[in-house]
């Protein structure tokens, strides 16, 4: 089984969804094969959820740290992290450091095409061919 493989359910669910999915805890809790929720859990829910391409929010929800009574009826957004627009905007929310904020973020609401970057631009394009 390949590290994209390792939640099976909830990775094509999320897809067949359209890149974004709402599972609760104890769904992905099941999916892991655990009885009950706790500190280990959601940190192994966490951890497997981004070694099989998958980002969530928010992101509390699975930190044992600020979630300290978690229920299995919490419920927490699963994003497909595949480099497409949405991904991009979502990881530039919840992962600042890590990327351009004011370019991922600069052109939501926008049809203007000349606050796009090149790449940007070819992304949309793709985006508009796949479709």
């Amino acid at each position: 089984m390949s590290e994209r493989d390792t939640a099976p359910g909830i990775a094509a669910r999320c897809r067949a969804d359209g890149g974004i999915t709402e599972a609760t805890l104890g769904e992905l809790r099941a999916e892991l094969g655990y009885r009950k929720l706790g500190r280990w859990v959601l940190e192994e829910i966490a951890n497997t959820l981004r070694a099989t391409g998958l980002g969530f929010f928010p992101p509390q929800r699975l930190d044992a740290a600020l979630n300290t009574e978690p229920r299995q009826w919490q419920t927490v957004w699963i994003y497909d992290r595949d480099g497409g627009p949405r991904a991009r905007v979502i990881d530039a929310v919840l992962q600042p450091d890590d990327c351009d904020v004011r370019g991922e973020l600069g052109v939501i609401g926008t049809n203007n095409a000349a606050g796009l970057t090149a790449q940007q631009k070819l992304d949309r394009i793709r985006d508009i061919v796949s479709t």
